[in-house]
């Protein structure tokens, strides 16, 4: 990236260096490149640039965000969600405008909602989650129904195993 105080709006930038490691809520009206470590949330009104090398492990909400670093959690784009090459997300991705760049590794799905406003206001302010999620319950429940039956056929080879011994 290049430096953040020439920009093309002449807004100046704000940049988080890759010695600073900050914990909790972070929220800003200005421009911000994020080089260092954030954990928690980021509540963004305005372009946030996740820079090559920064690591946020926070669900992030922003008009527009950049990713080139590493990420663990949620993006909610209110105008749109760029991922470069050198970036690595797990997460999803929720914004009206997605651009994913080969070589960028991305472990999560894209919801391109036509207003996600509505989103940015449900980004919980703790930690990002780190549980699997089924998203399609057919398959959930034919996956439940297989284990049973396999757990079922487990059984009954056990009672013909004791059985025959006696």
């Amino acid at each position: 990236m290049s430096n953040p105080y020439d920009n093309d709006k002449g807004n100046i930038s704000s940049v988080l260096g890759p010695t600073l490691k900050f914990k909790g809520v972070l929220t800003a009206e200005e421009d911000l490149l994020i080089k260092g470590r954030v954990e928690g949330s980021i509540k963004h009104s305005s372009s946030l640039t996740i820079g090559d090398g920064g690591h946020v492990k926070a669900n992030v909400a922003a008009e527009y965000i950049v990713v080139e670093g590493r990420v663990e959690g949620d993006l909610v784009g209110s105008k749109s969600v760029k991922v470069r090459d050198t970036a690595k997300i797990d997460g999803n991705i929720i914004s009206p405008s997605v651009s994913l760049v080969e070589g960028a590794t991305f472990n999560g799905k894209i919801d391109m909602d036509s207003d996600p406003s509505a989103k940015v206001a449900s980004v919980p302010t703790g930690q990002p989650k780190t549980e699997a999620v089924a998203v399609d319950d057919d398959r959930a429940e034919d996956r439940d129904a297989a284990e049973k039956r396999k757990t079922a056929a487990k059984s009954k080879r056990a009672d013909k195993k004791s059985a025959s011994a006696a």
